[in-house]
């Protein structure tokens, strides 16, 4: 069975989580590549089995986090090629956050110069520097890298997959995800919801912890919150390789969601979560 309504609310989810474009470009534009000449950047066109387009102005795209050891020597379209044809999808992932930040600095060229303090204005990458020669058909292709990288569990891969939408123009709050046209991307997401949950994705369990939770779509199943939170707390902190801060309030949230559970469905739910986190392989290289 398919689950619509929890993954809308993932959607909502990772925009407050990612935050402002703002706040991308104060902390990340200062690093952008330095500018060479820039052919004019395409247009988007439409992918044969999933569309893509410019995304709806919306919270720029992290930084790719795939190290690279000679990224600097090379220009920005070889980066794209390389990290696209490397067969890994944790590149994947790296080559569609290059062609995405080179789409947003484009999109929010005129937002930047009209919003921006003069002073902060040089921390941004201008379009040549984000674009430099990425070319038309790297473009295009975007879209089919972030569904290869959701699909292997690459962490934040499937929280894109939400952002964009159906047809890479971002779900809005009138969207009508659950329109028969959108039935393969829908299973696209739960399926990559499901390869993030195996990779101990906290993004792909949050998802499931705010359906089971809350009840959007599904039953209401607060043992099945329960166990995805559980798992969400241990894969956080195994990632971050000790106790998060994130984590300061976990406690309370557990009892909250134990509050309508018995003592042994508490036990059983904490024993699957801790079981579920254990299982979970993140890909070499993720982060």
């Amino acid at each position: 069975m398919r689950q619509s309504r929890p993954v809308l609310a993932a959607s909502v989810l990772c925009v407050a989580v990612l935050g402002g474009a703002l706040v991308y470009a104060l902390t990340h534009g200062a690093e952008a590549a330095a500018p060479v000449p820039a052919p004019p950047v395409a247009a988007v066109l439409v992918p044969d089995d999933l569309p893509g387009a410019t995304p709806d102005p919306a919270p720029a795209p992290a930084r790719p986090t795939t190290t690279r050891a000679a990224g600097d020597a090379q220009t920005l379209a070889g980066q794209v090629d390389r990290l696209s044809r490397s067969g890994n999808p944790v590149d994947a992932f790296a080559a569609y956050q290059l062609v995405t930040r080179c789409l947003w600095a484009r999109d929010h060229e005129g937002w930047m110069a009209h919003h921006i303090l003069p002073g902060d204005r040089e921390l941004l990458p201008t379009t040549q520097q984000a674009c430099g020669d990425i070319a038309s058909d790297q473009i295009q292709s975007r879209l089919q890298w972030l569904t290869r990288a959701a699909l292997a569990g690459v962490h934040h891969a499937a929280t894109e997959m939400l952002k964009e939408g159906p047809d890479g123009l971002g779900v809005s709050g009138s969207a009508d995800i659950d329109a028969p046209e959108n039935a393969l991307w829908k299973q696209r997401v739960d399926a990559a919801i499901e390869a993030g949950i195996r990779t101990c994705d906290p993004e792909s369990l949050e998802s499931r912890i705010s359906g089971y939770e809350n009840g959007l779509g599904v039953a209401q199943d607060r043992a099945k919150a329960l166990m995805y939170w559980v798992a969400y707390t241990d894969c956080r902190q195994r990632l971050a390789g000790a106790p998060s801060s994130v984590l300061g309030n976990a406690d309370s949230v557990t009892q909250r969601m134990g509050s309508a559970l018995d003592a042994e469905q508490i036990a059983t739910a904490v024993s699957a979560g801790q079981q579920m986190a254990r299982d979970a392989r993140p890909l070499p290289g993720d982060h």
